[in-house]
């Protein structure tokens, strides 16, 4: 049996083994729970024997907050539990090939580019190691431009190409801005770069979501909250939580939505697209439990956001939120609501403004028509706006679609042709190749 914790192997890692130095980063991760718990680090003793895994009870619960604030992904009791290298914990290195087996199933859907030799490993792993860099040379402006150039770009390819077509690429981004920020750059190229680092891992954690892989998007967006954090920028901090706030709206969790997103929007936080995006995820929320007024007030204060954003800031891509996004959010709420005209006329607002060959949200926006329809009884004309939705040659089937492809079924007559079609076309939409259906285990880590 080990005689040491997970949490030593990881502060190892770190270079924190000292009680002196994990204190500090305790104190760190403290202050951004609750500026009260800064200075509890626990006493060296008891530090002694958490990594020793002579812990016969959990800690109190502050302790245990922290601990899994510094280390997203792991419980306080997996940190106090022995270190197993083999069956335990796959995010260390050199995984074994029963793990890397492992790995390889939980993102076989990613695609063939995603089994190239390193790449699985590279998903799974590089939360952790996006992290560990961030706690640990002098980069060319040159080089800082084209990284910056880059994650611009990926932010905005992925929402007009197959989402997993980019993992590749934006994973080989990554590797250079971890390799330069384990260089230790001066402050302000270090700032820059953990910048970037934050856009790219919220483009992997956007490849991930759609490719119905529910754990690893999470901790994909989880890294890039942090590194949003080390470099400053609150506003790609919003975006990372808004990108998480998918996995709960996707699972059918409205409540968790609204516990995802209103701590921060009782801030008060300053206008900006990434702060409309939270909204519009409250007000869908609000719809699907049947909150018609607090409804309406998240998507006029979504409507305020994005009327008072900066200049130059709402632009294509996932790190911003155009109105027509907001429209078609409004269109899925008034679905909800069984306010049918007032969805038929968002969902035409959002059909004229969006760019019809994104690969996602067009369709989506049909299904909010085609929903419409169906609750008014115009079954003929919804199914052949549903069947046009899952048929357009630029629509990619991600978990969002086929989510809302099975939910606009559930508004057919149960025994009418066309909800007997709509069977048929769902059936040929989930051949073996196909992406299925939200399954329970991703619900359960959402």
């Amino acid at each position: 049996m080990p005689n040491h914790s997970l949490l030593k192997v990881l502060l190892a890692k770190r270079h924190l083994t000292t009680r002196a130095a994990f204190a500090t980063e305790y104190d760190k991760v403290a202050r951004q729970l609750d500026r009260a718990l800064v200075g509890t680090a626990p006493s060296r003793e008891q530090f002694t024997r958490w990594l020793a895994c002579k812990v016969k009870t959990l800690p109190r619960a502050d302790h245990c907050r922290v601990l899994e604030r510094m280390f997203p992904g792991h419980s306080a009791r997996e940190l106090l539990s022995p270190y197993d290298p083999i069956t335990a914990f796959p995010d260390t290195g050199s995984p074994h090939e029963k793990e890397k087996s492992t790995n390889r199933r939980e993102v076989f859907r990613l695609g063939a580019a995603a089994m190239a030799v390193g790449l699985v490993e590279n998903v799974w792993n590089g939360p952790d190691l996006l992290e560990q860099v961030l706690d640990s040379g002098s980069v060319s402006e040159g080089r800082l431009l084209l990284l910056e150039q880059e994650a611009e770009r990926l932010g905005q390819r992925v929402v007009k190409v197959p989402p997993a077509t980019l993992l590749q690429e934006t994973l080989l981004n990554l590797s250079s801005v971890r390799e330069l920020l384990g260089q230790r750059q001066p402050a302000h190229a270090q700032q820059r770069l953990a910048r970037v680092g934050a856009q790219l891992a919220t483009v992997v954690g956007e490849i991930l979501f759609n490719s119905n892989q529910f754990p690893l998007a999470r901790r994909w967006y989880l890294a890039a909250a942090r590194a949003a954090r080390e470099a400053g920028d609150g506003y790609l901090s919003d975006i990372a939580l808004a990108g998480a706030t998918y996995l709960p709206t996707y699972a059918g969790e409205p409540r968790e939505v609204l516990a995802h997103v209103l701590p921060r929007l009782e801030q008060a936080p300053s206008p900006s697209p990434a702060v409309a995006w939270l909204w519009g995820f409250a007000a869908k929320a609000h719809a699907a439990l049947g909150h018609r007024d607090a409804f309406e007030r998240a998507i006029e204060a979504s409507h305020a956001a994005l009327e008072r954003s900066p200049a130059g800031a709402i632009r294509p891509g996932i790190f911003s939120f155009l109105p027509e996004k907001l429209a078609f959010y409004e269109a899925r709420g008034r679905v909800d609501l069984r306010d049918t005209p007032g969805a038929a006329d968002a969902a035409a607002r959002a059909l004229a403004a969006y760019d019809l060959t994104d690969t996602t949200e067009p369709a989506l926006v049909r299904f909010e028509h085609a929903s419409a329809l169906a609750q008014t009884g115009e079954t003929e004309e919804a199914y052949r706006i549903a069947f046009g939705a899952v048929t357009d040659g630029h629509i990619f089937l991600s978990v969002s679609v086929m989510t809302r492809a099975h939910e606009f079924g559930t508004l057919l007559p149960p025994a009418s042709a066309e909800a007997r079609q709509w069977r048929d076309v769902l059936t040929g939409l989930e051949g073996p190749d196909a992406l299925p259906a939200l399954p329970p285990a991703s619900r359960t880590h959402a």
